[in-house]
């Protein structure tokens, strides 16, 4: 009996310190009650309560009677509250008591729009079978080699008249490896935005298209992509959240090719939505640590060429939020970065809950 007793006691103290160990930690000074500003994105937010923002998922307290409960707008109260011993948000909604002319307002969004909207509005990453099937620029009546604002294009497709179409060319590869049974190889291309123009005319096969504007002129080849979405048909409303433990991932690269990214630039990660992957994914950036060769005594960094004998710990660099998966790559924002961010830099789940 006496055993048994103890045993429970144990257990329940056990039981303790883990939820102890366990219980969200705010930061110093995280206001009782926060009103959203216009401007706001949910990272600013939860920098007002949480170090890391991936854990931002514990901290909402959803209202289930509230139509969208994920949605935040300017001018709603958050109220920092306890339950069970652990913080949490709860949402106050704005409500009007005087009537007025019905105002359209626009949630928050996870990060700056002007980061995710080029993005999320058209596809920026393409398979070469997927490039393949896409309408391309056939040239220009004169024969010119360089068409700009104000030419007509001829394109081979049979488009609808009046449509707006953006103009791009297909710019970086990324590559990885699959090993799903079998062993293969997987690309995918970005597109780098060229110009825009409105289709005038159509006839069999072909299309006839103005460039309403440029930023590089059109050559032939050059593919063509609808207009995008506007920003009100957009989800640019997201949860941050760690990744599950086990994916790891690569910065592939950044989008127009440079070796060193800063913070608020935008990459490629060699993982998607196949592995895993969903918007609002942080992960954290860490830069490979030294190796190091030789024997006790006669220690010195690895040289080209020389047996590596120990690998120093990782480096943390940053952090990089998912903003779009696709099948086996995903586009990420750099949130945070210590130090220019190069390709290979590795991805990792966070291994904190500080």
């Amino acid at each position: 009996m006496w055993l048994r007793v103890m045993i429970l006691v144990l257990a329940g103290l056990s039981a303790s310190a883990w939820a102890a160990a366990q219980q969200l930690k705010l930061i110093e000074g995280a206001p009782e009650v926060y009103t959203v500003k216009k401007g706001d994105t949910l990272w600013d937010i939860s920098a007002h309560f949480l170090s890391n923002p991936w854990l931002w998922p514990e901290l909402w307290q959803a209202n289930d009677y509230i139509k969208n409960p994920h949605l935040i707008y300017p001018g709603d109260q958050l109220h920092l509250i306890w339950v069970d011993g652990q913080p949490r948000l709860s949402l106050k909604k704005r409500v009007h008591l005087s009537p007025k002319a019905r105002v359209i307002r626009a949630p928050i969004t996870t990060l700056q729009s002007s980061l995710m909207m080029p993005y999320l509005a058209q596809d920026k990453l393409m398979t070469p079978q997927h490039l393949e099937r896409l309408p391309r620029v056939l040239g220009e009546s004169s024969a010119r080699d360089y068409m700009s604002q104000g030419d007509t294009v001829w394109v081979d497709s049979e488009l609808e008249k009046g449509s707006e179409w953006w103009i791009y060319r297909p710019d970086m590869v990324f590559e990885r490896d699959l090993e799903d049974g079998e062993s293969r190889e997987v690309k995918v291309m970005t597109l780098k935005e060229i110009a825009r123009g409105t289709v005038n005319g159509t006839e069999e096969e072909m299309s006839a298209l103005t460039l309403t504007n440029f930023s590089y002129e059109v050559r032939q080849n050059d593919v063509l992509l609808p207009a995008p979405l506007p920003s009100e048909q957009l989800n640019l409303s997201f949860s941050p959240s760690a990744p599950p433990a086990e994916l790891a991932a690569k910065v592939a690269g950044h989008f127009s090719g440079i070796n060193y990214i800063a913070t608020h630039e935008t990459v490629v990660i060699d993982k998607g939505h196949l592995d895993g992957v969903i918007p609002g994914h942080v992960f954290q950036l860490y830069r490979d640590g030294a190796d190091v060769v030789g024997r006790k005594g006669d220690y010195e960094y690895q040289k080209l060429g020389s047996q590596k004998k120990f690998t120093l710990h990782q480096i943390p660099v940053g952090e990089i939020a998912i903003i779009r998966p696709y099948e086996h790559f995903s586009i990420g924002v750099i949130t945070k970065s210590s130090e220019p961010i190069a390709p290979g830099t590795l991805a990792l789940p966070p291994k904190t809950n500080d």
